[in-house]
């Protein structure tokens, strides 16, 4: 691990820990594949159904598990409180999420896809799978399944590992 955190000094070409090689870094070569993932799945989703990237990701929230709340979604995915709250009332004002307060607590909500919501969610969702699907099948060297489980695997260890 050590190799791949150290890089070459550019003045003496010896083993340095106070240099980068951006095209070896791990931590930038993550941040431009979830730019690039972005931009991807930015361009499905906007041209799919003209949401966002935070309406997207709040309704897939939605939908994948009914019922969840806003601090549930704000714990599972990259967005703050803000961004979360103003996805949540922008899907709402569209009629693809409605907003039930918790019977236990009031001052929760849960939150539901509507049926447009859900149609909109699987259109969406059959758009994206269909796409990655071809632009790996098309991949000079392809990804198989198992490696793929593998990286996604991967990714949840380093992003565990950076949370604590």
């Amino acid at each position: 691990m050590t190799d791949i955190l150290e890089t070459l000094s550019p003045k003496t070409g010896q083993k340095s820990a106070d240099h980068l090689r951006l095209d070896t870094f791990w931590p930038y070569q993550t941040a431009v594949l979830a730019y690039e993932v972005g931009r991807f799945i930015s361009a499905i989703v906007r041209e799919s159904a003209d949401l966002n990237s935070s309406q997207w990701r709040v309704l897939a929230a939605i939908a994948e598990k009914p019922g969840r709340t806003a601090a549930d979604i704000v714990a599972i995915t990259p967005m703050d409180k803000t961004l979360v709250s103003r996805a949540v009332q922008s899907l709402i004002d569209m009629g693809l999420v409605v907003r039930t307060p918790m019977k236990e607590d009031r001052r929760r909500s849960a939150l539901s896809a509507t049926s447009e919501g859900r149609r909109i969610y699987r259109r969406i969702a059959r758009r994206l799978n269909e796409a990655l699907a071809q632009k790996f099948e098309l991949a000079p060297e392809g990804v198989s399944s198992d490696q793929l489980e593998k990286f996604v695997a991967d990714l949840k260890t380093f992003t565990r590992a950076l949370k604590t």
